[in-house]
């Protein structure tokens, strides 16, 4: 089982990939015990049956990098005054994740007021998108605030955000923006774990490149059905796509007999292609 098929929960409520599958059996699984860290097998993933897509739930994006090297630098980070200048629906959904994606980068390099700093982006943009009131319920947002400098204790506080953000959008009917949140996610942890390729090892980033790859498609099936997307979010998704294509052109991944092993050149072609793509989601 790769990564892929097994992911680690580290912090990841706030990515908010957040919706319930209708399968009666997993409504009667037992329920996980609240863990700083939790295995969860993508069999048991977010199937909708209005719209053709599937996600994993829940995962973690930026830590499964740690493995392949993740040096913290603050400035790779979205600037949190960037929230002004987003004012359509779908720049502001894409970039929650960015913030979700930064916030947890923060947290897993122990950095307390980056932490700080983008929770309360993150605050702001859940205002802004009418999901404002998670962070109000029984003192949640001073809770985090509290314990932000506390890893382990983070890690089980994102997810009680993850259980109060996923009953938020089934309740509201709002469970396709998860998916348009989750693709600025996953661009922002590619970004991060994609500097200094140079000097990393190529056969683990390699590795993790190719398991997020594998994400992307679901990304583009969920974006898709996001109908309400203005200009920009329908560029990224145009973007998204010819990132697709390319990758799947790659001989690496056209030829591979078994798990696929990308070379150090294709590897430095889909980092470029995922740099520009999160500049275009940021702007």
């Amino acid at each position: 089982m790769n990564t892929y098929q097994k992911l680690i929960l580290v912090g990841t409520g706030l990515l908010l990939i957040t919706s319930c599958s209708n399968n009666e059996e997993n409504t009667k699984a037992p329920e996980l015990k609240k863990t700083a860290i939790i295995e969860v097998d993508t069999t048991d993933v977010y199937t909708s049956d209005d719209y053709d897509f599937v996600l994993p739930r829940p995962f973690a994006l930026v830590s499964s990098f740690e493995n392949a090297g993740l040096d913290f630098v603050a400035s790779r980070m979205n600037d949190p005054k960037n929230i002004e200048k987003y004012t359509t629906d779908g720049k502001q959904l894409l970039n929650f994740g960015v913030y979700s994606s930064d916030l947890v980068y923060s947290i897993i390099s122990d950095q307390t007021q980056a932490s700080i700093t983008n929770f309360n982006a993150i605050k702001n943009l859940a205002d802004k998108i009418g999901m404002g009131s998670i962070f109000n319920e029984e003192d949640l947002a001073k809770q985090i605030e509290d314990n932000i400098s506390d890893r382990e204790e983070m890690e089980s506080l994102m997810i009680d955000v993850y259980e109060r953000s996923q009953e938020f959008l089934e309740n509201n009917d709002m469970r396709i923006l998860a998916a348009v949140q989750f693709s600025g996610a996953w661009f922002e942890g590619m970004y991060l774990a994609t500097f200094d390729v140079d000097k990393k090892d190529k056969k683990k980033l390699s590795h993790t490149i190719v398991d997020h790859m594998n994400l992307l498609k679901q990304a583009i099936k969920g974006l898709e059905s996001y109908k309400e997307r203005g200009e920009d979010t329908a560029e990224v998704l145009a973007q998204m796509k010819e990132l697709q294509s390319t990758y799947k052109a790659f001989d690496s991944i056209k030829n591979a007999k078994g798990f696929p092993e990308l070379s150090p050149e294709e590897i430095k072609i889909v980092t470029a292609k995922i740099h520009e793509i999160r500049e275009l989601i940021i702007s």
